[in-house]
């Protein structure tokens, strides 16, 4: 069984669809995904929740490469608030949802777990990444490519994590990344957060995390918001739901399958 962790508003329902569906397209084993979202309109009209029958869609989906895959959707409003509420992180370029991983001590989640953000595409099986011996360890996460330059070079990137929710309990580690977000301004909320506070931290493998260029061996590529230098300094923040700015800016087309056919389920559910 393939334990998987995701978190978000119905903005990023685009990106949850398409990076479920490669796994599930790349993975021979059933997979369990577990959907974090909550409804935060008070704050934003645009922070409106993931709903029963988008999951329905993409569970659907899903099942016709394994009839075992589920998806689990948690609605985390009241343990979030009862942390967050009043944190100056809630309104900074990161919406609130990518808080929403540090309640998963909270939750009764399987360990390990794999949390994604929703900007992840599966290129071939996930299955060797549970392979890990995490066994010593919170949690493991590939290096973060910018940050190695700027804040260190085990400075690890939160889009990819392989959660041993079972020790972080044991540590408190999520607890102490939950008061230090509820209480400090933080450049990048919940990373800044773990790379700050994490004892015991195992290192992904490049390919488990590919922040940058697309390579044969590529497992996971994460098209994260990033800096190119030449031929002038600018930032890239092309996602595979806008699929012509996509392209043109990644030059990528392996994922292109996947994009299809959720844009085609999406037209024909009406969604």
């Amino acid at each position: 069984m393939i334990n998987l962790l995701y978190a978000g508003n119905k903005g990023v329902f685009d990106g949850l669809f398409i990076s479920l569906l490669s796994i599930a397209k790349k993975t021979k084993q059933p997979i369990t995904a577990y959907i974090l979202t909550m409804d935060l309109t008070d704050i934003n009209p645009k922070f409106t929740a993931i709903d029963a029958y988008q999951v329905e869609v993409i569970e659907n989906t899903l099942r016709k490469y394994n009839p075992e895959n589920k998806l689990v959707l948690i609605d985390c409003r009241t343990i979030f608030l009862e942390g967050m509420e009043g944190s100056p992180n809630l309104f900074n370029a990161y919406t609130p949802y990518t808080l929403l991983r540090l309640n998963a001590d909270q939750l009764d989640l399987p360990s390990p777990i794999l949390y994604l953000d929703t900007d992840t595409v599966c290129n071939q099986s996930i299955e060797k990444i549970f392979e890990f011996d995490l066994s010593a360890f919170e949690l493991a996460g590939a290096i973060d490519y910018l940050g190695q330059w700027f804040l260190g070079n085990y400075y690890i990137n939160a889009g990819v994590l392989l959660l041993n929710l079972t020790k972080i309990k044991e540590t408190g580690l999520f607890q102490a990344c939950r008061r230090m977000c509820r209480m400090k301004k933080l450049a990048f909320s919940d990373q800044t957060a773990i790379n700050k506070l994490v004892k015991y931290k195992g290192f992904l493998p490049r390919e488990y995390n590919e922040q940058r260029i697309y390579h044969k061996d590529t497992v996971i590529q994460h098209f994260c918001k990033s800096i190119r230098w030449l031929p002038f300094y600018h930032t890239v923040n092309a996602k595979p739901w806008h699929l012509e700015k996509f392209h043109k800016v990644h030059k990528v087309t392996v994922y292109d399958d996947v994009i299809t056919e959720c844009f085609s389920v999406k037209k024909e559910k009406n969604l």
